[in-house]
Formats: C-alpha cells, structure tokens, sequence
C-alpha cells in the first residue's frame, strides 16, 4: 500500500434501522465516523458529486450536505417512494404514492429546484416501475429534459417547465431513454404488435427553439422479433447503445425465464448488429466501459462467459474465461473489472486488471459469498460488497477489498438496510499504476481462461498436489506449439544451457544427473551405479595428481 493511496479518505453511507451513518475510511481503518442523526428514512440518494445526501422519510424528503452534515432544504412531499437528482444536481424528482381511485387530477411526479426548494414542474404518473424510474430524464448539463408518454416525447427546456414542451411523436411507445454526452439523443422503443415486428429508434435531440409537434428522423432504427421488453445502456459517451431485448417465452424451450437478446446500435446509424455471442444461453449482464471503447458481456448457461467487445466495430476483443458470473462492475476509469456471481450463485468474484496493451490479467480471485450488491470506490482502488435487509436477513453487514481481491475491513450488523460509497466530484482522484510489489507476479498461466485471440484458454487438468512434471496426463503433442522447430521446444522440467549450472540436482562430484522418469528399475539402477563409478575414478585420479 502506497502512501498516496492511504492519504486519501473515502466516505462510506450505512443505513440501519432509523439511523443513517458516514464512515470515512482510508486504507485499512475506519478513522471516524459521524450519524445523521436519528433519521426515519427508507431510502436514500447522493448527488453525482456527492456533495448533497437525499433522505427519504414519511412525510418530507431531507436534503443534506454532505462536507458539513448541515440540512440544506427541507422538502415537504408525503410518501415519497422515489427521488433523482438530475446530474447537476441542479434539481430533485419525487414520486409519491398515486391515490387508490387513480385520480387524473392527482400530480404525483414532481420536480424540485433545490437550491431554493421550489417546485418547477408537476404531472400524474398512474403507476411506478423502477426499472423505468426516473420517468422524467435531464441531459448532463441539466439544461433539456424529457419525458415518454403516450405516442409521444416530451422535450423541456429547464430554464422555464411553464413554456410549452417540444413534442416528438412516436406511436405506441413503450419506453424512451436520454443518452448521455454534449448532444442528446433518445432511443425509444415500440413492441412487437399483430405480427409487426418491434422496432428501436434513436432520434437526435429536436431544434432547441422548436415548440409544438415535431418532425425528427431517426438516425438509427432497427427492428426486432420476439422482443416484449428493452432495457437500454447508453455507451457513456452517447456515441452507441446496447439494447438488452427479453421475450417471456422461449421458442427452443431451453430456458424457463424466457429468452435474452443483445444488440448493438452506433446513434449516428453507422452501424447496428446482434452482438456475436457464441455461448447458448440469457445475457446476465452487459456493461459499458467508462471510456466508451469497450464493453463487458456476461452470458450463457453457468458457467456463463464473460466477453471484452470494441466499441468501434462490436467485435469480440478478449475472453475473461467462464465461471459462476452474473455480474460486471468496472471502476471509474475502466482500469479494473470485476466478475462476481451474487445472488443465487456462491459470490465467486475475479479481479482483471486492464493493461496498456489493452489486454486482461487476472490479479486476483476470491469469494464474497451471501453478498447483494458491490460497488467500486471513487478513487478506483477498493470494492464494497454488502449483505444487506430485506434480500437476506442474516449475516448483514458490509466488506472492503484492495482491486486484487485482499480483506481490508469488515463490518457486521444486526440488520442492514444500506451501504454505499460517498461519490466524488470529477478529477478529485486520478488512476495511478499498480504499487511496486503490492500484486504478485503472475503468467497467462495464472489467468486460466484469460486470452487476447478471441477464445478461451483451455483450463490445464488436474494435477494432484507434489505430483512430478512427468505424471498425470502429460502429452508432447499438447505441450509443444504447433511452430515448434528443433531446438525450440523444452519439455517441462528441462534445464537451459545457460541455467545447468544452477538447477541441477545435487549428486556425488563429478556426477551427471540422469531423470529417471520413464526408466525402468533396472535402468536407473545401472544408470546410478555408472555415474557412482565415474565419480569414484574421477577423485581417484585428482588425488594421484596431487601427490
């Protein structure tokens, strides 16, 4: 552990029955920690920066800051079951509980300017689903939003919700997501319906000064078969997206959960394609480099597959092996991957770390069993896994650990709702090299099913422990590469010329080592009685020369 790497603090949020507490740990140690106080609240939400802390409690939402723990705005909202901080933070949306009679009248969904607590935009939303929250979406720069409602999307101008939306018509719309990126685009998503196949569409964002219903034309439109629901992952950089398709039924009857779908669609059109994925089997995972170069996609019956693809051409890149994985998590610069198994699986977890050359080693393996949810810090050198209420009740409590899977801290609770890394605002911590020493050496070897050639390494067989070079299934025709000439190829076990004086076994002076290997009792016996020989006439005759 390197000095600079201890320096740095990092916050942590834990949440236990009616308190909410901030850790700061650095390195090994939990330095101090503070409580919020005795705050009753079912949720809770941080900036992208980290600065402010929503808490969600029964009748108001509590908006904290965070570097002094002072209460920053109070906002009146009861039943609140949902917030979102626009990337800004610049503004809060809540969703409250609609009435039982579903009245139209009711504004449910709100948006909040925080720095003065007023509220700047409301409307009904009749039922809430959290894969599609929030239901209203803000660029980065927090100045357009937008929102899918029926057969259209609704483009605002932050500034001023009162003027009237831009209206981008698509009809039977079921699903729309703002990318993120200088220039927004949407992608939209239309179902399948009366054998019309569903189709995905990406429209640039509409003229800033238009008002009214628009025209726009896709930049990019696919369609698809077989496909009930999407689930949409913008590249970072809003350059391309991944549409996770699923389908309730599936028609080869291999899976009872239906069948899974990946597809890759550049938002400027330049090209759209089924990712190639050779493994039968759902897609448990896909998941965009901070960079936007690449991405990591988990799939195929257990031991599923994990795959690197480039970005630039959606081409398999490097092969992560195969394991008990139905999770990715990359740290804040793409340096790390981590592949982790949770949930029904045992909580096997793999470190990769991203070379120069843009190829993958495996640093480090562990297990972080009965584990919920896993999170990288901002510094991208630390992983918190947790245990947490109401998914298991037993064993609640969270850990840290190093990017090369080592235990720094453990902490074990009698019942934990939450725990999460406080963020940090962007350049606050910078990607460093590995420290000297801190990682041990290890070959592709080490790495079983880490390859660059687009297929994965075939796993060695089982040797039993202190088992010789020359036992088990040992093969010449599998251990030599197929471009081996003479003098290229050395058996397992076999002494360089350079290292002969180094390596070889200790014997009678004058001796030469001879492998019994493959002899028989015979052989090696005679073998052992020359070399005895030898060496006896050989100290005879040096002790005749010096007398």
């Amino acid at each position: 552990m390197t000095s600079n790497e201890a320096s740095v603090p990092m916050g942590i949020l834990e949440r236990t029955p009616g308190v909410a507490r901030m850790h700061v740990h650095t390195s090994e140690k939990m330095l101090s920690d503070h409580e919020l106080g005795d705050v009753k609240t079912s949720s809770t939400l941080f900036s992208a920066d980290g600065r402010l802390l929503a808490c969600v409690g029964a009748e108001n939402v509590t908006i904290y800051d965070t570097r002094s723990n002072a209460v920053l705005r109070t906002i009146a909202c009861p039943g609140t079951i949902a917030t979102h901080f626009s990337p800004g933070a610049t503004f809060l949306s809540t969703y409250q509980k609609a009435n039982a009679s579903g009245a139209g009248d009711e504004k449910n969904l709100s948006v909040w300017r925080v720095a003065t607590g007023e509220k700047v935009y409301a409307c009904f939303q009749k039922s809430f689903q959290s894969a599609f929250w929030p239901y209203l979406q803000f660029s980065d720069d927090d100045a357009v939003a937008c929102r899918a409602v029926t057969n259209e999307v609704h483009f605002f101008r932050t500034d001023d919700f009162e003027t009237r939306a831009t209206r981008l018509r698509v009809p039977q719309i079921a699903l729309g997501k703002l990318s993120p990126g200088p220039n927004p685009a949407v992608a939209t998503f239309v179902p399948e319906k009366k054998g019309i196949p569903g189709s995905v569409s990406v429209f640039p964002p509409p003229p800033a000064d238009s008002q009214g219903v628009v025209e726009v034309t896709p930049s990019a439109r696919k369609a698809f078969f077989r496909v009930n629901e999407v689930d949409f992952q913008w590249a970072p950089d809003g350059s391309a997206v991944l549409v996770l398709g699923s389908c309730d039924v599936d028609v080869t009857n291999q899976s009872y959960y239906g069948e899974t779908s990946l597809s890759f669609m550049r938002a400027d059109g330049a090209l759209d394609c089924k990712v190639p994925l050779d493994k039968e089997g759902p897609v448990h995972e896909a998941a965009w480099s901070p960079t936007s170069k690449e991405f990591v996609v988990v799939y195929g019956f257990m031991p599923a597959k994990a795959t690197v693809f480039d970005a630039a051409k959606c081409e398999p890149k490097y092969q992560l092996g195969a394991g008990p994985h139905n999770t990715v998590r990359w740290n804040p610069f793409g340096r790390f991957v981590l592949l982790a198994g949770f949930g029904n699986l045992p909580g096997d977890m793999k470190f990769f770390d991203r070379k120069a050359d843009g190829k993958y080693k495996l640093v480090g393996a562990t297990r972080a069993a009965c584990s919920v949810t896993a999170e990288w810090s901002p510094d991208g050198r630390r992983l918190l896994t947790a245990t947490v209420a109401p998914r298991l009740n037993v064993d609640n409590g969270f850990k840290i650990w190093r990017y090369n899977g080592e235990l720094l801290h453990h902490e074990q609770r009698e019942k934990l709702y939450e725990a999460r890394w406080v963020p940090a605002p962007a350049g606050v911590h910078a990607d460093r090299p590995i420290s000297p020493g801190s990682v041990r050496k290890e070959t592709d070897a080490d790495a079983p099913g880490a390859t660059g050639n687009g297929a994965p390494k075939k796993a060695a067989p089982y040797r039993p422990p202190h088992a010789t070079s020359g036992s088990g299934n040992f093969s010449l025709a599998k251990a030599a590469p197929e471009d081996a000439g003479p003098g290229k190829y050395r058996p397992p076990g076999a002494v360089s010329v350079a290292s002969a004086g180094a390596k070889q076994p200790s014997g009678p002076p004058g001796a030469s080592f001879v492998d019994p290997a493959g002899q028989s009792k015979s052989a090696a016996k005679n073998a052992k009685k020359r070399a005895a020989a030898k060496a006896k006439k050989e100290a005879e005759a040096a002790a005749a020369a010096q007398k």
